[in-house]
Protein backbone atom coordinates (compact mmCIF):
# COMPACT_ATOMS: atom_id res chain seq x y z
CA UNK A 1 0.00 0.00 0.00
CA UNK A 2 2.95 2.38 0.72
CA UNK A 3 4.48 2.25 -2.67
CA UNK A 4 0.86 2.78 -4.18
CA UNK A 5 0.66 5.72 -2.33
CA UNK A 6 3.98 6.85 -3.48
CA UNK A 7 2.84 6.45 -6.88
CA UNK A 8 -0.25 8.29 -6.36
CA UNK A 9 2.57 11.26 -4.77
CA UNK A 10 4.47 11.31 -7.63
CA UNK A 11 1.26 11.34 -10.28
CA UNK A 12 -0.35 14.56 -7.99
CA UNK A 13 3.01 16.39 -8.68
CA UNK A 14 3.59 15.58 -12.14
CA UNK A 15 0.13 16.76 -12.58
CA UNK A 16 -0.61 19.79 -10.13
CA UNK A 17 2.31 21.59 -10.48
CA UNK A 18 3.57 23.17 -13.61
CA UNK A 19 0.47 21.63 -15.88
CA UNK A 20 -1.93 24.08 -15.24
CA UNK A 21 1.20 26.99 -15.80
CA UNK A 22 2.20 25.08 -19.36
CA UNK A 23 -1.11 24.78 -20.35
CA UNK A 24 -1.60 28.91 -19.78
CA UNK A 25 1.30 29.40 -21.49
CA UNK A 26 0.60 27.40 -24.39
CA UNK A 27 -2.91 29.58 -24.94
CA UNK A 28 -1.11 32.77 -24.74
CA UNK A 29 1.98 31.57 -27.22
CA UNK A 30 -1.21 30.43 -29.47
CA UNK A 31 -3.67 33.29 -28.53
CA UNK A 32 -0.82 36.04 -29.45
CA UNK A 33 0.36 33.91 -32.83
CA UNK A 34 4.01 33.30 -30.85
CA UNK A 35 5.36 30.22 -32.60
CA UNK A 36 7.24 32.25 -35.39
CA UNK A 37 8.84 34.36 -32.42
CA UNK A 38 11.72 32.36 -31.97
CA UNK A 39 12.34 29.35 -33.76
CA UNK A 40 15.75 28.09 -32.46
CA UNK A 41 15.74 25.44 -29.39
CA UNK A 42 16.84 25.57 -26.64
CA UNK A 43 18.35 28.42 -27.32
CA UNK A 44 16.75 31.65 -27.65
CA UNK A 45 18.48 32.93 -30.88
CA UNK A 46 22.11 33.33 -30.33
CA UNK A 47 21.40 33.39 -26.23
CA UNK A 48 20.77 30.19 -23.77
CA UNK A 49 18.26 32.10 -21.65
CA UNK A 50 15.88 35.53 -22.33
CA UNK A 51 18.29 38.91 -21.69
CA UNK A 52 17.35 41.88 -21.07
CA UNK A 53 16.98 43.02 -24.87
CA UNK A 54 14.24 40.17 -25.39
CA UNK A 55 11.90 42.35 -23.00
CA UNK A 56 10.00 45.70 -24.17
CA UNK A 57 10.48 48.39 -22.13
CA UNK A 58 7.57 50.26 -22.98
CA UNK A 59 4.89 48.28 -21.51
CA UNK A 60 4.98 47.10 -17.92
CA UNK A 61 7.48 44.29 -16.78
CA UNK A 62 4.82 42.32 -16.09
CA UNK A 63 3.06 42.65 -19.62
CA UNK A 64 5.76 41.12 -21.19
CA UNK A 65 5.10 37.96 -19.67
CA UNK A 66 1.39 37.89 -21.43
CA UNK A 67 1.72 40.05 -24.38
CA UNK A 68 5.47 39.56 -25.36
CA UNK A 69 5.86 36.94 -27.97
CA UNK A 70 8.95 35.55 -27.10
CA UNK A 71 8.61 35.86 -23.49
CA UNK A 72 5.99 33.65 -24.03
CA UNK A 73 6.77 31.03 -26.03
CA UNK A 74 10.30 30.66 -23.92
CA UNK A 75 8.48 30.80 -20.83
CA UNK A 76 6.03 27.95 -22.71
CA UNK A 77 8.66 25.92 -23.71
CA UNK A 78 10.66 26.56 -20.43
CA UNK A 79 7.94 25.39 -18.17
CA UNK A 80 7.35 22.34 -20.47
CA UNK A 81 11.09 21.30 -20.35
CA UNK A 82 11.09 21.66 -17.02
CA UNK A 83 7.73 19.34 -17.11
CA UNK A 84 9.46 16.78 -18.75
CA UNK A 85 12.48 16.50 -16.32
CA UNK A 86 10.12 16.47 -13.46
CA UNK A 87 8.10 13.10 -15.47
CA UNK A 88 11.64 11.77 -16.04
CA UNK A 89 12.62 11.87 -12.11
CA UNK A 90 9.08 10.22 -11.40
CA UNK A 91 9.73 7.79 -13.59
CA UNK A 92 12.93 6.79 -12.22
CA UNK A 93 11.01 7.09 -8.62
CA UNK A 94 8.79 4.45 -10.03
CA UNK A 95 10.78 2.09 -11.39
CA UNK A 96 12.04 1.94 -7.86
CA UNK A 97 9.37 0.96 -6.46
CA UNK A 98 9.03 -2.84 -5.89
CA UNK A 99 5.74 -3.54 -4.94
CA UNK A 100 3.14 -1.29 -7.46
CA UNK A 101 1.23 -3.23 -9.78
CA UNK A 102 2.08 -3.62 -13.51
CA UNK A 103 -1.03 -1.74 -14.51
CA UNK A 104 0.29 1.57 -12.65
CA UNK A 105 3.46 1.31 -13.31
CA UNK A 106 2.56 1.13 -17.24
CA UNK A 107 0.50 3.78 -16.94
CA UNK A 108 3.43 6.12 -15.45
CA UNK A 109 5.60 4.78 -18.22
CA UNK A 110 2.53 5.61 -20.67
CA UNK A 111 2.00 9.71 -19.38
CA UNK A 112 6.40 9.46 -19.68
CA UNK A 113 5.66 8.61 -23.21
CA UNK A 114 2.57 10.90 -23.87
CA UNK A 115 4.69 14.17 -22.20
CA UNK A 116 7.92 13.08 -24.14
CA UNK A 117 6.20 12.75 -27.53
CA UNK A 118 3.96 16.16 -26.95
CA UNK A 119 7.47 17.80 -26.06
CA UNK A 120 8.97 16.42 -29.20
CA UNK A 121 5.90 17.74 -31.39
CA UNK A 122 6.32 21.39 -29.68
CA UNK A 123 9.84 21.53 -30.42
CA UNK A 124 9.37 20.22 -33.82
CA UNK A 125 6.39 23.19 -34.19
CA UNK A 126 9.28 26.10 -33.53
CA UNK A 127 12.04 24.05 -35.41
CA UNK A 128 9.48 24.16 -38.80
CA UNK A 129 6.74 27.06 -38.30
CA UNK A 130 5.44 26.85 -42.12
CA UNK A 131 2.70 23.37 -41.06
CA UNK A 132 0.36 25.12 -39.27
CA UNK A 133 -0.37 20.89 -38.81
CA UNK A 134 2.01 20.16 -36.77
CA UNK A 135 1.13 23.33 -34.43
CA UNK A 136 -2.51 21.89 -34.21
CA UNK A 137 -1.10 18.37 -33.10
CA UNK A 138 0.84 20.01 -30.47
Amino acid sequence: MADHNAFRKIMMRSAHGLLPFILLYGFFTSGIGARHAVNTYPKVGPHWFLTRNHFQSDIPFWKNFTENKIVVQVTHRTLATLFLLMAIKGGIEVSKLKNLTPIARRSYYFFLAAVLLQVMIGVSAVWYPQPICVANLH
